[in-house]
């Protein structure tokens, strides 16, 4: 073990990811000690670290499906049950313009230079192109650059472990560096959660736990940090699954469909077109669901088809697509795929613990002000329950910043922190490097999504959740057996003990859901249809006063 800091920061971002890091913009333009703490490098951190290629917007070029009214009825059209339209309108609508004002101010082009117009397409639902096609290879780091511009102090490779509260309020937390082992104390006036989904839950298609759809560090650990806290959680229920490469676990669904590629089946028809009206353009749960049952019922395997594409469409998507990954491109070069007569063969993605729709998150849950349950503690991105996606993160990750902001500067003093309880939580952190035998992280976490995929993802039934919970809550007593022989073998064993609370929450949460809503991330065999008189609203998970996970349902209304 290292050595001890105790540090005072008027608001703390956990997570450098590109929510955190515009919540560290807001609060630092504010003028107030703003501290990161990142379990990675803020520079390529979090969902985008290695780029990405679209951005959502409505931009009211006259068009009607281009406002804030066709927007909000695109959400409620993609996510009825899941997003609130009083947040989405105060995190996303009111913020949209200048946080696109945010990223080519930072030196990011969202338009093209020669004509000054973005290029707009066309998927996942929408009514109109509102994805913006651009070059996001370097995004991550030119947030990274304007947050230490403005005097952000930056914690890296910082695995936060506990939140802590006095009288009910956040006070701050604890954590380790990763490589040095020395233990961090943080107490802060505000705080804002900005680390992202729950992945390595389920088995990957690739076989290797690493190569993931989306960021393999991202492990809940904040979610189950914030629910032993007592805050409050919601959309917990849900994964994820979208269509990838056969054999490499990469992001590109949108730039394909966006594109005007097609999915065909091995009879070579475009099978969407016989699951949802939109075809091509249906929202994503839609077309993940079809392809899934094409490939159950016999009908694979699945491509995706480019060949009547143009020369100069082809070498647009191909170029774009090693901005989100950028070894996408040559995965397909050593595959034989090429710009001629391209079908590229493509399948399910694992499953993640995430959010149902383009437009929400899963984890905390979030009001109008980004603000959970728990005073001075605030949610943005993925690891909130009412954003998702590069949009909703700049825009609402500022959002949230802003908010805890005005929160601190209301703050007089910091509240105290229990010494007798981080030193508690210091004894639990580095406890398993002193073991010399037990139970290593990956053979825990390997059991975890073994009972995981076995149970409930995707198809999953009252018996199937029973089940799971039952095996999930065995491996506590195994908790005391983890060991790590080094500092990051103990960064894994407390990311595997996270998952696996999570999963718990997952379970918990789809139990209480007696529904079947966005298929396939979240179908009830034993209750196949959608429910909106009973489900249409959150399911709100919160630690009980006996220690027990409990449930309670908030409806959501549709009226714009």
């Amino acid at each position: 073990m290292g050595e001890d800091h105790q540090i005072e920061t008027d608001v703390a971002i956990i997570g450098g990811g590109t929510a955190g890091l515009n919540s560290a913009m807001a609060a630092a333009e504010k003028g107030l000690k703003v501290l990161v703490a990142e379990k990675a490098n803020i520079e390529r951190s979090g969902a985008i670290a290695g780029g990405i290629d679209h951005f959502h917007a409505y931009l009211e070029t006259g068009e009607d499906w281009d406002t804030r009214e066709a927007y909000l009825g695109w959400v409620s059209k993609i996510s009825k049950g899941a997003s609130s339209l009083k947040v989405q309108e105060a995190v996303y609508c009111d913020e949209y313009k200048a946080a696109i004002e945010r990223v080519e101010r930072i030196g990011i082009a969202l338009r093209n230079p020669k004509t000054g117009d973005f290029y707009r397409t066309l998927a996942l639902g929408m009514p109109g192109p509102y994805a913006i096609n651009f070059n996001g290879k370097k995004l991550k780091p030119k947030m990274a650059e304007e947050v230490r511009r403005l005097g952000c102090k930056v914690l890296g490779r910082l695995q936060v472990t506990r939140l802590l509260l006095h009288d009910g309020e956040i006070a701050g937390f604890t954590g380790f560096d990763m490589r040095t082992g020395d233990f961090y104390q943080v107490r802060a006036k505000a705080v804002v959660i900005a680390t992202g989904n729950t992945n390595r839950m389920f088995k990957p298609q690739t076989g290797n736990p690493f190569n993931l759809w989306y960021c393999p560090a991202d492990t809940g650990d904040l979610h189950r940090a914030a629910y032993e806290a007592g805050v409050e959680l919601a959309n917990m229920e849900y994964i994820r699954m979208t269509i990838v490469p056969k054999g490499f676990s990469a992001p590109g669904f949108n730039a394909f469909l966006g594109m005007g590629s097609h999915l065909i089946n091995s009879l070579e028809e475009r099978y969407l077109e016989h699951h949802h009206p939109m075809g091509e353009a249906a929202p994503r749960n839609f077309v993940v669901w079809a392809t899934y049952n094409e490939l159950k019922e016999g009908r694979g395997p699945i491509y995706m088809d480019c060949r009547h594409l143009s020369q100069k469409d082809r070498e647009h998507l191909f170029e774009t697509l090693g901005y989100d990954k950028d070894t996408l491109p040559d995965f397909f070069v050593k595959k034989g795929y090429n710009l001629e007569g391209t079908m590229i063969e493509m399948t399910v993605s694992e499953p993640m613990q995430a959010r149902p729709s383009e437009v929400c998150g899963s984890g905390i849950k979030i009001d109008e002000k980004c603000a959970s349950n728990v005073p001075g503690l605030y949610a943005a991105g993925d690891s909130s329950d009412q954003m998702g996606c590069l949009h909703m993160c700049v825009a609402g990750g500022y959002a949230a910043g802003k908010q805890a902001a005005e929160f601190a500067l209301k703050t007089k003093n910091f509240r105290p922190v229990d010494s007798a309880e981080t030193a508690t939580e210091k004894d639990r952190i580095f406890r398993p490097l002193g073991k010399k035998t037990g139970i290593s992280s990956w053979e825990f976490e390997d059991i975890v999504r073994i009972i995981t995929t076995d149970h409930f993802g995707p198809v999953k039934t009252e018996i199937s959740l029973k089940s799971a919970l039952d095996k999930l809550n065995k491996l506590d007593d195994a908790h005391g057996d983890l060991k790590a022989d080094n500092l990051h073998e103990l960064m894994r064993v407390h990311e595997a003990m996270n998952i696996q609370q999570v999963a718990k929450i997952t379970a918990t949460a789809a139990m209480a859901r007696k529904e079947t809503r966005f298929p396939p991330y979240h179908y009830r065999a034993d209750f196949p249809e959608t429910d909106d008189d009973q489900y249409c609203g959150l399911i709100v998970i919160k630690k009980g006063p006996e220690g027990d996970i409990t449930t309670r349902f908030e409806p959501l209304t549709y009226e714009i």
